[in-house]
């Protein structure tokens, strides 16, 4: 089976023809050696992770739809999904494998902010980068938001001379 994209939607066909693979020769590039067309993907799934880093840092601008109960569901299912990934160049594999993201990939240009899928990659990009585990998605979001919450009722709580 081979999944492409027909106009818009990703469709899985049985493959008709095997597929066949030059091997190099001194003759000339072949199939094997011709660069990947598209976007490089070490590059998008490091911005997607700086967008979703930036985003994050300020909740009062998250995305509407990136704070529905849904969308959580939907990040942590598939985030669960790739914490056997092990290292970067096997995200990325996975990542360019991607059927979601294959459809998706003009959405970013359009400004429009990364669905569940994207956001679970570029989680796991981050967990792979520094080597730290990241929380469930609630948490993730609402974690600044409770850091400064805690910080100011701390803070509040010196001023007044009332234990906190």
């Amino acid at each position: 089976m081979s999944i492409v994209v027909r106009r818009g939607q990703a469709i899985a066909e049985p493959r008709s023809r095997l597929l066949r693979f030059d091997r190099p020769s001194a003759a000339g590039p072949s199939v094997v050696d011709a660069a990947p067309s598209g976007p490089d993907p070490r590059h998008e799934l490091a911005r997607l992770a700086l967008d979703l880093v930036v985003r994050t840092a300020e909740p009062s601008d998250l995305p509407a739809r990136w704070t529905t109960y849904p969308f959580g569901q939907e990040v942590d299912r598939t985030r669960a999904q790739l914490v056997p990934i092990r290292s970067r160049s096997a995200l990325l594999a996975s990542f360019s494998r991607e059927a979601s993201i294959a459809v998706s990939r003009g959405a970013a240009d359009t400004g429009l902010p990364p669905g569940p899928v994207r956001v679970a990659y570029a989680i796991r990009w981050l967990e792979l980068g520094d080597g730290r585990r990241r929380p469930a998605w609630a948490s993730f979001v609402a974690g600044p938001v409770e850091i400064v919450a805690g910080a100011l009722a701390g803070g509040a709580a010196g001023r007044t001379g009332e234990p906190g």
